[in-house]
C-alpha cells in the first residue's frame, strides 16, 4: 500500500525511464554509478581524474606508472645499444637490462649521472627525451599533488544502515554522521530525497519523493548528527511494508552540504541507502559522551550502533509526529 497523499517532487537530474532495471543510483563509494560510453579521455580528464581517485589508487597508478615509463625507456637504451652507455654491464642479458633500467632512472629523476652516462649519439637522443619527459612528468605530479591537497573534501562518517526507527509519538526514517576530520564543519545543512521504481510494460519508471527532515541544519558539527525524517501523513513512508521497500527497490539519497573552517569553503558529499541497507525498527546507541574532566568525546567505532525495536509489518502513522 502507497501513501497517496505523498507528492512527488520533479526529476533532479538523474532521469525517470530505463528499459531494464538500474541496481542502485548512488554507489557505496558515494558517487553516482554511471559508466561513459565513448567520452575522450585527454590530458585534462586524466589530471581531473588523478585528482579526484582515492589515495590506494592514486598511489598505485604513481607507482605503476614510474616502472612503466622506466621499462619503457630501458627498452630504447636496449634499442639504440647498452654498449653506448659509459661502464655498461654487458656480460649477460640481465646484467644489460639492468643498466639499461638504471641508466632511465638517472635520466628521468634528473639526478644527475653517476656511474652510468651517455656515450654514445643514440644513447645521447634518448637521454635528451627522457631528460626532458622526466621534467614534465614531475611538473605534472606537483600539480595534481597540489590540487589534491588544496581541494577542499569532507571525510564524513556514515552510518552503515538507516533505521525504521521510534520518534516522538510515531515513527521515523533515520540515520547517522559525523565528520572524521578535527577541522569544524560549519552552516552545515542536509536534504534527504527516496527514489522508488516502478516496472511496467514499457520499462522501469523511477518517482522522487523528498524527505522532509525535523531538523535540516545545524550551525556546528562537532559530534555526530542523526537526520531524521518523520514519518507522518504526508510522507511517501507512510503505511508502507518492507516487502514494498524491497519491490520498489527502494533508495535513500542524502545530499550534504557545509563550510570547512580549515579552508573557508563550501564542501558537498552525498551518501546512499538501499532497501536492503535499512533497518526494519532500531534505535542508534549515543555515539558521544563526556570524560571525567568535563571533554566531549565522540567514538566513531560506536556511530552504526543500534539496538533493535519492534515494528509492526507495517508502519503505523501517528497524526502528529513532528513539530
Amino acid at each position: 500500500m502507497f501513501n497517496t497523499k505523498a507528492r512527488r517532487t520533479e526529476d533532479p537530474g538523474i532521469g525517470t525511464n530505463f528499459d531494464r532495471p538500474v541496481d542502485r543510483l548512488v554507489g557505496k563509494d558515494d558517487q553516482f554509478t554511471v559508466r561513459r560510453v565513448g567520452a575522450g579521455n585527454g590530458v585534462r580528464e586524466a589530471f581531473v581524474s588523478l585528482v579526484s581517485m582515492g589515495v590506494g589508487r592514486f598511489l598505485a597508478v604513481l607507482g605503476l606508472g614510474y616502472v612503466a615509463i622506466n621499462l619503457f625507456f630501458g627498452a630504447l637504451y636496449m634499442a639504440v645499444g647498452v654498449e653506448g652507455i659509459g661502464n655498461a654491464r654487458l656480460g649477460t642479458l640481465g646484467a644489460r637490462w639492468a643498466t639499461a633500467i638504471e641508466m632511465s632512472v638517472q635520466t628521468i629523476t634528473t639526478v644527475g649521472y653517476g656511474s652510468f652516462y651517455p656515450d654514445s649519439p643514440g644513447t645521447w637522443a634518448v637521454a635528451a627525451v627522457e631528460g626532458m619527459f622526466g621534467i614534465l612528468s614531475f611538473s605534472l605530479i606537483a600539480a595534481v599533488m597540489y590540487a589534491r591537497f588544496a581541494k577542499p573534501t569532507a571525510r564524513l562518517a556514515y552510518s552503515d544502515k538507516a533505521l525504521i526507527a521510534p520518534f516522538r509519538e510515531g515513527w521515523s526514517f533515520q540515520m547517522r554522521l559525523a565528520n572524521r576530520r578535527s577541522t569544524l564543519l560549519m552552516e552545515v545543512e542536509a536534504r534527504m530525497m527516496l527514489v522508488m521504481a516502478d516496472v511496467d510494460d514499457h520499462g522501469e519508471r523511477l518517482n522522487y519523493y523528498n524527505l522532509p527532515l525535523q531538523l535540516d541544519k545545524v550551525n556546528f558539527l562537532p559530534l555526530s548528527w542523526t537526520l531524521v525524517h518523520p514519518i507522518n501523513g504526508e510522507s511517501p513512508l507512510a503505511g508502507i511494508t518492507m516487502e514494498e521497500l524491497v519491490k520498489r527497490r527502494a533508495e535513500v539519497i542524502v545530499i550534504f552540504k557545509g563550510i570547512d573552517e580549515g579552508y573557508m569553503q563550501h564542501v558537498y558529499t552525498r551518501h546512499s541507502y538501499r532497501y536492503d541497507e535499512v533497518v526494519w525498527g532500531g534505535r542508534f546507541v549515543r555515539a558521544f559522551t563526556a570524560t571525567n574532566q568535563g571533554t566531549m568525546q565522540l567514538f566513531l567505532d560506536k556511530l552504526s550502533q543500534y539496538e533493535p525495536v519492534p515494528l509492526p509489518e507495517r508502519i503505523p502513522v501517528a497524526e502528529r509526529v513532528a513539530g
